[in-house]
Protein backbone atom coordinates (compact mmCIF):
# COMPACT_ATOMS: atom_id res chain seq x y z
CA UNK A 1 0.00 0.00 0.00
CA UNK A 2 1.37 3.39 -0.69
CA UNK A 3 2.38 5.74 2.11
CA UNK A 4 0.32 8.89 2.62
CA UNK A 5 2.91 11.31 4.28
CA UNK A 6 1.41 14.26 2.85
CA UNK A 7 1.00 17.09 5.81
CA UNK A 8 -2.79 17.50 6.89
CA UNK A 9 -4.25 20.45 5.11
CA UNK A 10 -5.42 23.26 6.73
CA UNK A 11 -9.04 22.20 6.10
CA UNK A 12 -8.99 19.32 7.98
CA UNK A 13 -7.27 20.37 11.23
CA UNK A 14 -9.99 23.26 10.47
CA UNK A 15 -12.85 20.77 10.36
CA UNK A 16 -11.34 18.34 13.17
CA UNK A 17 -10.98 21.09 15.06
CA UNK A 18 -14.38 22.39 15.24
CA UNK A 19 -16.04 18.41 15.36
CA UNK A 20 -13.29 18.37 18.20
CA UNK A 21 -15.01 21.98 20.22
CA UNK A 22 -18.67 20.20 19.25
CA UNK A 23 -18.24 16.75 20.51
CA UNK A 24 -16.63 17.94 24.27
CA UNK A 25 -19.90 20.53 24.23
CA UNK A 26 -22.44 18.22 23.49
CA UNK A 27 -20.88 15.31 26.20
CA UNK A 28 -19.94 17.81 28.95
CA UNK A 29 -21.58 16.83 32.15
CA UNK A 30 -21.70 19.50 34.98
CA UNK A 31 -23.23 19.57 38.62
CA UNK A 32 -23.25 19.05 41.48
CA UNK A 33 -22.93 15.79 43.71
CA UNK A 34 -24.52 15.28 46.93
CA UNK A 35 -22.81 12.09 47.42
CA UNK A 36 -18.89 13.42 47.69
CA UNK A 37 -20.06 17.24 47.83
CA UNK A 38 -17.99 18.22 44.96
CA UNK A 39 -18.81 20.04 41.49
CA UNK A 40 -17.80 18.54 38.74
CA UNK A 41 -17.48 19.37 35.39
CA UNK A 42 -16.11 16.75 32.95
CA UNK A 43 -17.07 15.17 28.83
CA UNK A 44 -18.10 11.76 29.58
CA UNK A 45 -16.72 9.74 26.76
CA UNK A 46 -20.32 9.26 24.86
CA UNK A 47 -23.56 10.48 26.25
CA UNK A 48 -25.10 7.66 24.73
CA UNK A 49 -23.10 4.90 26.58
CA UNK A 50 -20.92 5.99 29.17
CA UNK A 51 -22.13 8.91 30.96
CA UNK A 52 -19.45 8.98 33.69
CA UNK A 53 -15.71 9.82 33.86
CA UNK A 54 -13.35 7.70 33.25
CA UNK A 55 -9.91 7.92 33.92
CA UNK A 56 -7.93 7.31 30.92
CA UNK A 57 -10.57 8.45 28.71
CA UNK A 58 -10.63 11.83 30.62
CA UNK A 59 -6.81 11.79 30.40
CA UNK A 60 -7.23 11.73 26.54
CA UNK A 61 -10.09 14.14 26.85
CA UNK A 62 -8.14 16.85 28.26
CA UNK A 63 -5.41 16.53 26.17
CA UNK A 64 -7.54 16.92 22.85
CA UNK A 65 -9.25 20.24 25.09
CA UNK A 66 -5.94 21.38 25.60
CA UNK A 67 -6.00 22.85 21.99
CA UNK A 68 -9.55 24.26 21.65
CA UNK A 69 -10.68 25.11 25.47
CA UNK A 70 -8.38 25.61 28.06
CA UNK A 71 -10.90 26.25 30.92
CA UNK A 72 -12.54 22.86 29.86
CA UNK A 73 -9.29 20.71 29.71
CA UNK A 74 -8.28 22.10 33.14
CA UNK A 75 -11.93 21.11 34.55
CA UNK A 76 -11.54 17.98 33.43
CA UNK A 77 -8.30 16.88 35.47
CA UNK A 78 -9.45 18.71 38.30
CA UNK A 79 -12.80 16.73 38.34
CA UNK A 80 -11.07 13.63 37.77
CA UNK A 81 -8.88 14.45 40.68
CA UNK A 82 -11.15 15.58 43.00
CA UNK A 83 -12.56 12.03 45.09
CA UNK A 84 -8.69 10.65 44.99
CA UNK A 85 -8.19 8.37 48.01
CA UNK A 86 -6.74 8.57 50.79
CA UNK A 87 -3.51 6.47 49.67
CA UNK A 88 -3.50 8.24 45.92
CA UNK A 89 -5.40 6.02 44.25
CA UNK A 90 -8.01 7.49 41.50
CA UNK A 91 -10.64 5.41 40.42
CA UNK A 92 -11.00 4.32 37.08
CA UNK A 93 -14.39 5.14 37.21
CA UNK A 94 -16.35 8.09 38.48
CA UNK A 95 -19.89 7.68 39.05
CA UNK A 96 -21.09 10.76 39.57
CA UNK A 97 -24.47 10.76 38.74
CA UNK A 98 -25.01 7.14 39.07
CA UNK A 99 -28.39 7.57 40.69
CA UNK A 100 -29.49 8.60 37.20
CA UNK A 101 -28.09 5.55 34.89
CA UNK A 102 -28.74 2.22 37.63
CA UNK A 103 -29.85 0.63 34.80
CA UNK A 104 -26.75 1.21 32.61
CA UNK A 105 -24.63 0.62 35.93
CA UNK A 106 -25.75 -2.88 36.23
CA UNK A 107 -24.98 -3.91 32.87
CA UNK A 108 -21.27 -3.23 33.40
CA UNK A 109 -18.40 -5.74 34.92
CA UNK A 110 -16.63 -3.58 37.60
CA UNK A 111 -15.44 -3.82 40.73
CA UNK A 112 -16.25 -1.45 43.27
CA UNK A 113 -14.41 0.97 45.95
CA UNK A 114 -17.65 2.54 46.75
CA UNK A 115 -21.08 2.82 45.38
CA UNK A 116 -19.52 6.02 43.18
CA UNK A 117 -16.24 4.68 43.11
CA UNK A 118 -14.22 1.62 41.33
CA UNK A 119 -11.96 -0.43 42.85
CA UNK A 120 -9.81 -0.31 39.30
CA UNK A 121 -6.83 1.57 37.49
CA UNK A 122 -6.28 2.06 34.28
CA UNK A 123 -3.11 3.49 32.00
CA UNK A 124 -1.26 6.05 33.65
CA UNK A 125 -1.32 9.26 31.63
CA UNK A 126 -1.96 11.17 33.53
CA UNK A 127 1.10 13.00 33.29
CA UNK A 128 0.98 13.12 30.01
CA UNK A 129 -2.41 15.48 30.43
CA UNK A 130 -1.21 17.62 32.80
CA UNK A 131 1.65 18.89 30.98
CA UNK A 132 -0.05 19.05 27.99
CA UNK A 133 -2.58 21.46 29.97
CA UNK A 134 0.07 23.08 31.50
CA UNK A 135 2.06 23.75 27.96
CA UNK A 136 -0.69 25.45 26.13
CA UNK A 137 -2.61 26.67 29.17
CA UNK A 138 -0.76 28.50 32.35
CA UNK A 139 2.06 26.44 32.61
CA UNK A 140 3.99 26.34 36.47
CA UNK A 141 0.79 27.92 38.17
CA UNK A 142 -1.49 24.95 36.71
CA UNK A 143 1.25 22.36 37.27
CA UNK A 144 1.67 23.86 41.18
CA UNK A 145 -2.09 22.90 41.78
CA UNK A 146 -2.48 19.58 40.84
CA UNK A 147 1.11 18.04 41.13
CA UNK A 148 -0.06 16.85 44.67
CA UNK A 149 -2.23 14.65 43.89
CA UNK A 150 -0.35 13.54 40.70
CA UNK A 151 2.45 12.91 42.61
CA UNK A 152 0.38 11.11 45.36
CA UNK A 153 -1.13 8.89 42.54
CA UNK A 154 1.92 7.85 41.00
CA UNK A 155 3.11 6.78 44.83
CA UNK A 156 -0.17 4.57 45.02
CA UNK A 157 1.42 2.96 41.63
CA UNK A 158 5.21 2.47 42.90
CA UNK A 159 3.80 1.12 46.55
CA UNK A 160 1.18 -0.93 45.70
CA UNK A 161 1.52 -2.25 42.08
CA UNK A 162 4.79 -2.97 41.86
CA UNK A 163 4.82 -5.95 44.18
CA UNK A 164 7.88 -7.55 43.05
CA UNK A 165 10.44 -5.07 42.77
CA UNK A 166 11.48 -4.33 39.94
CA UNK A 167 9.68 -1.27 38.59
CA UNK A 168 6.83 -2.92 36.71
CA UNK A 169 2.96 -2.27 37.62
CA UNK A 170 0.77 -5.27 37.35
CA UNK A 171 -2.60 -5.23 36.90
CA UNK A 172 -5.12 -7.09 38.60
CA UNK A 173 -7.81 -7.83 36.21
CA UNK A 174 -7.88 -7.34 32.35
CA UNK A 175 -10.38 -4.43 32.39
CA UNK A 176 -7.44 -2.25 34.97
CA UNK A 177 -4.99 -2.21 31.16
CA UNK A 178 -8.42 -1.02 29.57
CA UNK A 179 -7.86 -3.10 26.39
CA UNK A 180 -10.87 -5.46 27.99
CA UNK A 181 -11.95 -8.02 25.67
CA UNK A 182 -7.84 -8.75 24.32
CA UNK A 183 -7.22 -12.24 22.91
CA UNK A 184 -3.87 -11.34 25.49
CA UNK A 185 -6.39 -12.94 28.29
CA UNK A 186 -8.09 -15.21 26.62
CA UNK A 187 -6.27 -18.31 28.51
CA UNK A 188 -6.05 -16.65 31.77
CA UNK A 189 -9.43 -16.23 31.85
CA UNK A 190 -10.75 -19.57 30.19
CA UNK A 191 -12.76 -17.69 27.13
CA UNK A 192 -14.61 -20.31 25.01
CA UNK A 193 -15.88 -18.21 22.49
CA UNK A 194 -16.69 -14.45 21.13
CA UNK A 195 -19.79 -14.28 23.10
CA UNK A 196 -19.48 -11.15 25.95
CA UNK A 197 -21.15 -13.78 28.25
CA UNK A 198 -18.34 -16.04 28.14
CA UNK A 199 -15.77 -12.71 28.82
CA UNK A 200 -18.15 -11.84 31.44
CA UNK A 201 -18.21 -15.67 32.81
CA UNK A 202 -14.13 -14.99 32.21
CA UNK A 203 -14.27 -11.87 34.33
CA UNK A 204 -16.30 -13.07 37.44
CA UNK A 205 -13.51 -15.91 37.33
CA UNK A 206 -10.66 -13.67 37.59
CA UNK A 207 -12.40 -11.24 40.47
CA UNK A 208 -14.89 -12.86 42.58
CA UNK A 209 -11.93 -14.65 44.50
CA UNK A 210 -10.78 -11.18 45.43
CA UNK A 211 -14.10 -10.62 47.67
CA UNK A 212 -13.53 -12.50 50.42
CA UNK A 213 -10.43 -10.57 50.87
CA UNK A 214 -12.38 -7.47 50.96
CA UNK A 215 -10.20 -6.60 47.58
CA UNK A 216 -7.22 -5.92 49.86
CA UNK A 217 -4.48 -5.33 47.26
CA UNK A 218 -1.74 -7.45 48.80
CA UNK A 219 -3.92 -10.56 48.90
CA UNK A 220 -4.87 -10.20 46.19
CA UNK A 221 -1.99 -10.49 43.87
CA UNK A 222 -0.93 -13.50 46.85
CA UNK A 223 -3.36 -15.63 44.42
CA UNK A 224 -0.73 -15.30 41.44
CA UNK A 225 -3.93 -15.55 39.09
CA UNK A 226 -3.89 -12.41 37.25
CA UNK A 227 -0.93 -10.13 38.17
CA UNK A 228 0.07 -8.78 34.60
CA UNK A 229 2.94 -6.33 33.68
CA UNK A 230 0.92 -5.51 30.56
CA UNK A 231 3.49 -3.79 27.95
CA UNK A 232 0.94 -1.37 27.03
CA UNK A 233 0.32 0.11 30.07
CA UNK A 234 3.71 0.07 31.58
CA UNK A 235 5.42 1.43 28.15
CA UNK A 236 2.66 4.34 29.62
CA UNK A 237 3.73 4.41 32.84
CA UNK A 238 7.55 4.73 31.56
CA UNK A 239 6.72 7.69 29.33
CA UNK A 240 4.78 9.33 32.30
CA UNK A 241 7.57 8.94 34.67
CA UNK A 242 9.75 10.96 32.55
CA UNK A 243 7.13 13.19 31.97
CA UNK A 244 6.31 13.64 35.32
CA UNK A 245 9.73 14.15 36.46
CA UNK A 246 9.73 17.16 33.81
CA UNK A 247 7.03 18.35 36.17
CA UNK A 248 8.63 18.34 39.19
CA UNK A 249 11.66 20.32 37.57
CA UNK A 250 9.50 22.66 36.23
CA UNK A 251 8.24 23.69 39.76
CA UNK A 252 12.00 23.16 41.27
CA UNK A 253 11.38 20.04 42.53
CA UNK A 254 14.55 18.35 42.12
CA UNK A 255 14.46 16.14 44.64
CA UNK A 256 11.10 14.78 42.69
CA UNK A 257 12.58 14.83 39.55
CA UNK A 258 15.76 12.50 40.02
CA UNK A 259 13.60 9.87 41.84
CA UNK A 260 11.03 9.62 38.76
CA UNK A 261 13.69 9.29 36.99
CA UNK A 262 15.38 6.53 38.44
CA UNK A 263 12.08 4.75 38.41
CA UNK A 264 11.63 5.53 34.96
CA UNK A 265 14.96 3.64 34.28
CA UNK A 266 14.46 0.73 36.50
CA UNK A 267 10.96 -0.11 35.11
CA UNK A 268 12.54 0.32 31.35
CA UNK A 269 15.51 -2.34 32.11
CA UNK A 270 12.83 -4.62 33.46
CA UNK A 271 10.19 -4.35 29.73
CA UNK A 272 13.44 -5.38 28.17
CA UNK A 273 14.42 -7.80 30.51
CA UNK A 274 11.35 -9.77 31.41
CA UNK A 275 9.14 -8.47 28.41
CA UNK A 276 11.45 -8.29 25.02
CA UNK A 277 10.68 -12.67 22.95
CA UNK A 278 13.81 -12.42 20.70
CA UNK A 279 12.56 -15.28 18.80
CA UNK A 280 9.71 -13.57 18.21
CA UNK A 281 11.09 -9.92 17.41
CA UNK A 282 7.81 -8.30 20.01
CA UNK A 283 7.22 -7.16 23.39
CA UNK A 284 4.82 -9.43 25.38
CA UNK A 285 3.19 -9.26 28.81
CA UNK A 286 4.10 -11.33 31.58
CA UNK A 287 1.77 -12.56 33.92
CA UNK A 288 2.39 -13.45 37.97
CA UNK A 289 5.58 -14.63 40.17
CA UNK A 290 7.01 -16.58 37.50
CA UNK A 291 6.89 -13.97 34.79
CA UNK A 292 5.16 -16.29 31.79
CA UNK A 293 5.13 -14.38 28.56
CA UNK A 294 1.66 -14.08 26.99
CA UNK A 295 2.91 -14.45 23.52
CA UNK A 296 -0.28 -13.41 21.80
CA UNK A 297 0.38 -10.69 19.13
CA UNK A 298 -1.84 -7.52 19.35
CA UNK A 299 -0.94 -4.03 19.08
CA UNK A 300 0.52 -3.97 22.61
CA UNK A 301 3.57 -5.76 21.88
CA UNK A 302 4.34 -2.79 19.14
CA UNK A 303 3.69 -0.24 22.30
CA UNK A 304 7.37 0.54 23.40
CA UNK A 305 8.29 2.11 19.71
CA UNK A 306 6.66 5.19 22.00
CA UNK A 307 10.08 4.97 24.22
CA UNK A 308 13.11 7.32 22.57
CA UNK A 309 16.02 4.86 24.01
CA UNK A 310 14.43 2.03 22.43
CA UNK A 311 17.47 0.24 20.64
CA UNK A 312 17.26 0.49 16.97
CA UNK A 313 17.54 -2.98 16.33
CA UNK A 314 14.65 -3.71 18.14
CA UNK A 315 12.81 -0.97 16.72
CA UNK A 316 13.34 -1.68 13.43
CA UNK A 317 12.30 -5.21 14.23
CA UNK A 318 8.57 -3.44 15.02
CA UNK A 319 8.67 -1.08 12.31
CA UNK A 320 8.75 -4.15 10.36
CA UNK A 321 6.01 -5.80 11.92
CA UNK A 322 3.51 -2.76 11.64
CA UNK A 323 4.56 -2.58 7.47
CA UNK A 324 3.97 -6.88 7.54
CA UNK A 325 0.49 -6.66 5.44
CA UNK A 326 -0.46 -9.52 7.05
CA UNK A 327 -0.34 -8.25 10.47
CA UNK A 328 -0.73 -4.58 10.89
CA UNK A 329 -0.43 -2.72 7.56
CA UNK A 330 -3.82 -2.46 6.77
CA UNK A 331 -5.59 0.39 4.58
CA UNK A 332 -6.47 2.05 8.08
CA UNK A 333 -3.94 0.64 10.59
CA UNK A 334 -3.20 0.50 13.51
CA UNK A 335 -5.49 -2.75 13.50
CA UNK A 336 -5.79 -3.63 17.89
CA UNK A 337 -4.72 -8.12 16.85
CA UNK A 338 -2.67 -9.01 14.30
CA UNK A 339 -4.54 -9.49 10.78
CA UNK A 340 -2.87 -13.11 10.80
CA UNK A 341 -3.65 -14.12 13.90
CA UNK A 342 -6.77 -16.40 14.34
CA UNK A 343 -8.59 -14.58 16.99
CA UNK A 344 -8.94 -11.49 14.54
CA UNK A 345 -11.75 -9.87 13.71
CA UNK A 346 -12.11 -6.54 11.84
CA UNK A 347 -15.72 -5.97 13.11
CA UNK A 348 -16.91 -6.47 16.50
CA UNK A 349 -19.18 -9.85 16.63
CA UNK A 350 -21.32 -11.85 18.61
CA UNK A 351 -21.37 -10.53 22.13
CA UNK A 352 -19.49 -7.33 20.79
CA UNK A 353 -16.02 -8.37 21.86
CA UNK A 354 -13.62 -5.60 21.07
CA UNK A 355 -10.00 -4.90 20.93
CA UNK A 356 -10.09 -8.23 18.79
CA UNK A 357 -9.02 -5.86 15.18
CA UNK A 358 -10.60 -2.92 14.95
CA UNK A 359 -8.75 0.34 15.02
CA UNK A 360 -8.92 2.74 17.73
CA UNK A 361 -7.41 6.06 17.70
CA UNK A 362 -6.00 6.68 20.87
CA UNK A 363 -3.32 3.84 20.16
CA UNK A 364 -2.72 5.30 16.66
CA UNK A 365 -1.90 8.43 18.71
CA UNK A 366 0.42 6.16 20.71
CA UNK A 367 2.25 4.22 17.61
CA UNK A 368 2.40 7.48 15.36
CA UNK A 369 4.30 9.11 18.18
CA UNK A 370 6.71 6.40 18.48
CA UNK A 371 7.43 6.25 15.04
CA UNK A 372 7.94 9.45 14.91
CA UNK A 373 10.33 9.38 17.11
CA UNK A 374 12.35 6.79 15.53
CA UNK A 375 12.47 8.35 12.17
CA UNK A 376 9.89 7.20 10.34
CA UNK A 377 7.83 10.15 10.07
CA UNK A 378 6.06 8.86 6.73
CA UNK A 379 4.62 6.48 8.26
CA UNK A 380 3.70 8.59 11.19
CA UNK A 381 1.76 11.26 8.85
CA UNK A 382 0.47 7.88 7.01
CA UNK A 383 -1.28 6.64 10.60
CA UNK A 384 -2.69 10.59 10.88
CA UNK A 385 -4.03 10.62 7.22
CA UNK A 386 -5.73 7.63 7.96
CA UNK A 387 -6.92 7.84 11.01
CA UNK A 388 -8.28 11.04 9.22
CA UNK A 389 -9.94 9.54 6.54
CA UNK A 390 -11.44 6.96 9.03
CA UNK A 391 -12.61 9.93 10.90
CA UNK A 392 -14.08 11.91 7.76
CA UNK A 393 -16.05 8.38 6.60
CA UNK A 394 -17.80 7.50 9.85
CA UNK A 395 -17.50 10.09 12.82
CA UNK A 396 -15.53 10.24 15.62
CA UNK A 397 -16.38 6.36 16.71
CA UNK A 398 -15.50 4.38 19.13
CA UNK A 399 -13.03 1.85 17.11
CA UNK A 400 -13.08 1.60 12.95
CA UNK A 401 -12.72 -1.31 11.03
CA UNK A 402 -9.00 -1.43 9.54
CA UNK A 403 -9.85 -2.39 6.27
CA UNK A 404 -13.32 -0.21 5.06
CA UNK A 405 -13.07 2.54 8.00
CA UNK A 406 -16.43 1.58 8.90
CA UNK A 407 -17.06 3.30 13.04
CA UNK A 408 -18.27 0.70 15.22
CA UNK A 409 -19.49 1.42 19.27
CA UNK A 410 -20.48 4.47 20.82
CA UNK A 411 -21.20 7.46 18.45
CA UNK A 412 -19.24 10.84 19.51
CA UNK A 413 -16.48 9.18 21.23
CA UNK A 414 -15.01 11.29 23.08
CA UNK A 415 -11.49 10.14 23.34
CA UNK A 416 -11.03 9.82 19.48
CA UNK A 417 -11.10 13.39 19.50
CA UNK A 418 -7.25 13.08 20.59
CA UNK A 419 -6.59 13.24 16.94
CA UNK A 420 -6.26 17.05 16.97
CA UNK A 421 -3.04 16.42 19.49
CA UNK A 422 -2.02 13.54 17.01
CA UNK A 423 -2.06 15.88 13.75
CA UNK A 424 0.01 18.53 15.46
CA UNK A 425 2.35 15.76 16.71
CA UNK A 426 3.07 14.81 13.20
CA UNK A 427 2.35 17.74 10.65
Amino acid sequence: MQINDHTPTPDDISWVSDEVAAIHERNRQRGHADWCGHDFDFTCPSSVTYPFQWFWDSCFHAIALSHVDLQKAEAELKSLLKNQHSDGFVSHVTFWQRDAYEEMVSTYAIAFRSRYLSDEMQPPLLAEAVSAVAKRGRGVEFINEVLPAVKRFYEWLHTVRNPYGDGLVRVVQPDETGIDHSPVWDEIMNIQDEEHESWDRGWHSICDPYDKFDRDPKKMIELNHFVVADVMTNTIYIENLHVLADLCQQVGDQAGHDEYQARAVKARKSLDELCWNEEDGLYYGVNGKENKQLRVNTFMCLMPLLLPDLEKRKADLLIARILNPDEYWAKYPIPSTAMNHPTYRPDTVGGNLVWRGPSWINSNWYIARGLKRHGRNDLARHITNQSIAMVRKSGFREYYNPQTAHGRGAPDFSWSTILIDLIHEVK
